[in-house]
């Protein structure tokens, strides 16, 4: 039997180029994103408009896909986006929508899934998370404060859920060539642009380490194939790891010791002008 996989924000990116791929390799894909227009030329089995942030566009979503195919097997929690600024300058309202989508709109499909995959006897929910939920760099603190809340929920439910043989998996990308970055900007250029804001020089240095990570960064497809892993495994790991060098992924394994070290290097702030 196909398994039924439904997908969350399959406009661009990682979440288009996984729906692609899995609808190649025979999986029955329901693809969703909040406006349809964004999945023109798209092709999976059903796409449907879906808001994370929307509890009724959740359940119409879940039902119409219950509706066409009876069940639900794998959830993939890929919606997300990222704010940069400090701390100080990011209003409540704009890291309060961050969490709405990247922290509540994950546990809302959760919520409104298990009960069928409880049902079912199986089921596996893979969250789409971020090195940024392991290190943290400045004036991205808000963002990674979503994905390392995305981590502590993901460990709560592998032992919550595994007696009902529902598993769930981390999958944690590095710096993924997508329009993920444009999304950024869209929402942080005002802030990071401003001349009088104390903290220009971290926002100066932040630009410079990310573009310098541009020109080395894979596409959407490494993590794909990593999800795709994940989603295949007898015995899945409790996280991934997908699109970081060996070298990201050796000060990941230790940050604990070399993190701050590795950061303050890179951030080293020259003093305001």
């Amino acid at each position: 039997m196909n398994k039924v996989v439904l997908i969350t924000g399959c406009s661009t990116g990682i979440g288009r180029d996984l729906a692609q791929r899995l609808s190649q390799s025979g999986y029955i894909v329901v693809a969703t994103a909040r406006n349809m227009e964004t999945m023109d030329g798209l092709v999976t089995a059903l796409k449907l408009p879906l808001d994370v942030t929307d509890p009724e566009s959740i359940q119409n979503a879940v039902a119409a896909t219950l509706k066409r195919f009876g069940r639900i097997d794998v959830l993939v929690n890929n919606a997300g986006y990222a704010q940069v600024g400090a701390i100080e300058e990011l209003t409540d309202d704009q890291i309060r929508q961050m969490y709405e989508v990247n922290v509540f709109g994950a546990m809302r499909m959760i919520r409104a899934v298990v009960p069928h995959m409880r049902q079912q006897k199986a089921g596996r929910i893979i969250n789409i998370s971020s090195i940024a939920g392991k290190m943290v760099t400045p004036v991205n603190g808000s963002y990674s404060s979503t994905k390392f809340a995305l981590e502590a929920l993901s460990d709560a439910l592998r032992l919550e859920l595994a007696p009902f043989d529902i598993q769930v998996v981390l999958v944690e990308p590095g710096a993924i060539k997508t329009n993920f970055d444009q999304t950024v900007h869209a929402h942080g250029d005002e802030i990071v642009s401003n001349p009088a804001s104390p903290y220009r020089s971290f926002y100066r240095k932040y630009q410079q380490v990310s573009d310098r990570m541009r020109g080395q960064e894979p596409g959407p497809q490494a993590v794909s194939k990593v999800i795709q892993q994940a989603l295949e495994s007898s015995k899945p790991k409790a996280r991934y790891l997908a699109g970081v060098a060996m070298s990201g992924r050796l000060i990941i394994n230790l940050r604990d010791l070399v993190w701050d070290l590795v950061v303050r290097q890179m951030f080293s702030i020259i003093p305001q002008e």
